[in-house]
């Protein structure tokens, strides 16, 4: 110890400066040399103690800027540490797993009419006055590779076993078009996509239902969906074509080999504000149709437009979706064209996080005997226990001036009606962007 204070001592020595003989001579000689040597060694001591702390004071600088920066790319370095990372093959096959997803579709109906054609489960109602299992469905989703996704939709019901949908889509090929092949439910008008679960109220408007039934249409065949360039001012224009053997039960009933479903639809998106947006659809369909007298032609246009609004940040607690459809049919006989059509409009008010409030109003001509027509009216709330359950409570008014329906026995009054709907499922669940 006293080693280093005597090196530290004679460095400090050494650093002094020598002071000059002209310097020495100017002094006054009454000035001890020593007192003076010792003023100088004092001066510089203060300077090496200030460079000292200066040096100090850049030293912890520099500590803290190091200590930024590592702070600075810390979340990245986390991020890192919990991506997926697989350390054998057994491992990867996990990966490579669709989403699997299972949900059912329960309900209770009761109606004031006894009409067996009414209440009985058919291609026109799904049944009233009892209990009854509407689907229990398990679906299967899954990206193949980056430019092919499957999707597969399998339900049984009271009925048997069926499959629902099941194809394979191309994404994002030239031209901005995606393709479709399988077994699916193309693109007409609001509502053919939706599966019966996600409906905005129990069952399917009567103007679709006395068209297509209530499983609307579907088949096997092929669709390409195209975005088109903007059109009207417009922020998004699409168009979708497609091709299909299948019999929508009512109005497409051709089984003839070879026959097929044509559809086209175009739509127009507007962003009206960040809030809220507005969408116009034109739906064309055609196909064949057995008679008696033998097969005709029958065509289906249809006109859409859909109002939503979910404020940003609140959309969780509040939004309004109001969806409105025109539809004119044109369905070929011996003695020519029969022409009916049918319209509904559906509004859902969202009150808070887990209720919904909406309804409806829609009338329908009868395909086959325009002079036969019929209204409904529908008020639903919806209580939503999570995102994987919910409950609605539906009254429905039905007004009917119908005598004579084919396949089904009259009579055919008006009637109202209450159902009592709980749907659930396990899983993600995700089927489209509705």
């Amino acid at each position: 110890m006293k080693l280093k204070i005597i090196l530290s001592f004679y460095i400090i020595i050494s650093c002094i400066p020598v002071i000059p003989q002209d310097t020495l001579k100017i002094l006054p000689e009454k000035e001890d040399s020593l007192q003076i040597r010792i003023e100088i060694l004092e001066s510089e001591l203060q300077k090496l103690q200030q460079e000292f702390k200066m040096q100090q004071e850049e030293d912890e600088i520099k500590k803290l800027m190091e200590e930024a920066e590592r702070l600075s790319v810390q979340p990245e370095e986390e991020k890192l540490d919990i991506s997926k990372r697989y350390y054998s093959g057994a491992r990867q096959q996990q990966g490579l797993n669709p989403n699997i997803s299972f949900g059912a579709d329960f309900f209770a109906g009761f109606s004031t009419s006894d009409s067996k054609s009414l209440n009985e489960q058919g291609d026109i109602q799904y049944g009233n006055n009892g209990f009854f299992l509407r689907e229990a469905e398990l679906s299967l989703i899954a990206p193949l590779d980056p430019f092919t996704r499957g999707k597969g939709f399998v339900s049984a019901s009271g009925e048997g076993l069926e499959v629902d949908e099941v194809y394979l889509e191309w994404l994002n090929l030239p031209l901005n078009m995606n393709l479709k092949a399988g077994i699916f439910r193309p693109e007409f008008g609001l509502l053919n996509r939706y599966h019966d679960h996600a409906l905005p109220q129990f069952d399917r408007p009567k103007a679709l239902v006395n068209l297509f039934g209530i499983n609307g249409i579907c088949g096997a065949g092929i669709a390409s969906n195209i975005m088109l360039p903007s059109f009207l001012l417009s922020n998004a224009t699409t168009f979708e074509l497609s091709a299909l053997m299948g019999s929508s039960n009512q109005i497409f009933t051709s089984e003839t080999y070879g026959e097929f479903i044509f559809t086209g639809q175009f739509v127009n998106y507007y962003d009206l504000s960040r809030s809220s947006y507005l969408e116009f659809r034109l739906s064309g369909a055609g196909g064949r149709n057995d008679q008696p007298e033998g097969i005709h032609n029958t065509y289906v246009t249809g006109a859409g437009i859909t109002f939503k609004w979910a404020p940003v940040g609140r959309e969780k607690y509040r939004t309004i979706d109001w969806k409105n459809e025109f539809l004119y049919s044109f369905q070929g006989y011996l003695d020519g064209y029969y022409k009916s059509m049918g319209f509904y409009s559906s509004i859902q008010n969202k009150l808070g996080a887990r209720f919904w409030l909406s309804g409806r109003v829609g009338y329908s001509e009868i395909p086959y005997d325009p002079s036969q027509y019929e209204w409904d009216f529908a008020v639903c709330l919806d209580f939503w226990e999570s995102e994987f359950v919910f409950t609605r409570f539906q009254y429905q008014y039905n007004y009917r001036e119908i005598e004579d329906r084919k396949d089904l026995a009259g009579p055919f009054p008006s009637d109202h009606s209450f159902i009592i709907q709980v749907v659930w499922a396990m899983g993600p669940h995700k089927h489209e962007a509705y």
